[in-house]
C-alpha cells in the first residue's frame, strides 16, 4: 500500500471517530472509550451497533490504545452498542478478549473503560451525566493507580472521598462552581491538579500511575449549557488535552490538514 493511501486511511479512521460537528438530535447520546488498566498492554478498541461483534455493524475502531488514554466523545443515536477490546494488531475477525454492552439514551453521556489488573480486567460502563442545581458543578474521582491501591481525595480543605479503591469510581459530588484545587493522597505520595468548573459542568479526575508517584488527569464530562460533552484525551494519538482544548471536530480537522500536507510533500519529493 502506498504512503498516500495509508495516510488517507488514517484520516478516514480519525474523522470517522470524531464525527461531524452538528447539533445533536434529542435521541442522541455520547460515548467515550478508555484504557485504565496499568499493567495491561495496548489494545484495539471496537464499537459496534447492536449486541454483536458482526463486522457489518462496526462503527469505529481505535488502534493501539494505551494505559491512561481516553477518546473524545462520540455522538451516537439512541440504542444499544457493543464495545470490544482485542490485543493491539489482532485481526478484526478474531474473538475479542473483552466485550460489554452500553445502552445509549438521549442527552446522556457514558464512559466505557477497561479497568482493573491485567489478570482480571473488565469493561465498565459509567454514566457521565448528572442533574445540577442552578449555579453548581460536580466532580468525581476514578481510581486507576495500581501503585496506590487506595486513595483519599479532597477539594481545597474539603474531603471529597476516603479510601477510594483501585478500579472504582466515586459518585459525583455537587459543589460550588469555580476554580477547584483537587488533592489526591495515597500511602506513598500525593498529587494535585486544578479544575476550572463552570456552572452546570461535570468533571472527572482520573488517578493514574505516573513515572514517579501519581499522575492526575482532569476531564470535563459535560456542560449543561452546551448540551454536548467536551474534553478528553485522543486515544488514537496517545496525546493529552486540557479541558475543552481539543473538541472532536477540531481534532479531526487538524489531523486531516496534517495528512494533506504530508501527501503534498511526498508528491513533491517524487516529482523532484
Amino acid at each position: 500500500m502506498s504512503i498516500v493511501v495509508r495516510i488517507g486511511c488514517a484520516v478516514l479512521l480519525v474523522v470517522g471517530w470524531t464525527g461531524p460537528v452538528a447539533r445533536a438530535a434529542p435521541s442522541d447520546g455520547y460515548v467515550r472509550l478508555a484504557h485504565l488498566s496499568p499493567d495491561t498492554p495496548a489494545v484495539d478498541v471496537y464499537l459496534y451497533a447492536g449486541r454483536s461483534t458482526d463486522r457489518r455493524r462496526q462503527r469505529l475502531v481505535l488502534k493501539h490504545v494505551g494505559y491512561g488514554a481516553l477518546s473524545p466523545y462520540q455522538r451516537l443515536g439512541g440504542g444499544t452498542y457493543t464495545v470490544a477490546m482485542r490485543p493491539a494488531n489482532a485481526a478484526a475477525a478474531s474473538p475479542p478478549v473483552l466485550t460489554t454492552n452500553v445502552r445509549v439514551r438521549g442527552g446522556k453521556a457514558y464512559t466505557v473503560a477497561g479497568m482493573g489488573p491485567y489478570k482480571s480486567i473488565r469493561l465498565r460502563v459509567m454514566g457521565d451525566s448528572v442533574e445540577l442545581p442552578e449555579g453548581r458543578a460536580a466532580l468525581r474521582v476514578i481510581a486507576a493507580s495500581l501503585k496506590e491501591p487506595s486513595v483519599d481525595a479532597g477539594v481545597g480543605g474539603r474531603r471529597l472521598a476516603s479510601g477510594v479503591r483501585f478500579a472504582t469510581t466515586t459518585p459525583y459530588e455537587v459543589m460550588a462552581a469555580g476554580e477547584a484545587r483537587v488533592r489526591v493522597r495515597g500511602r506513598n505520595g500525593q498529587a494535585v491538579t486544578k479544575v476550572s468548573m463552570v456552572a452546570g459542568s461535570a468533571h472527572t479526575v482520573v488517578v493514574l500511575d505516573g513515572k514517579t508517584g501519581l499522575r492526575l488527569l482532569s476531564l470535563r464530562d459535560s456542560v449543561r449549557s452546551a448540551r454536548t460533552p467536551r474534553g478528553g484525551v485522543d486515544a488514537g494519538l496517545g496525546g493529552m488535552a486540557k479541558d475543552g482544548a481539543w473538541g472532536p471536530g477540531v481534532l479531526g480537522l487538524a489531523i486531516a490538514l496534517g495528512a494533506v500536507v504530508a501527501v503534498w510533500r511526498v508528491g513533491a519529493r517524487r516529482r523532484a
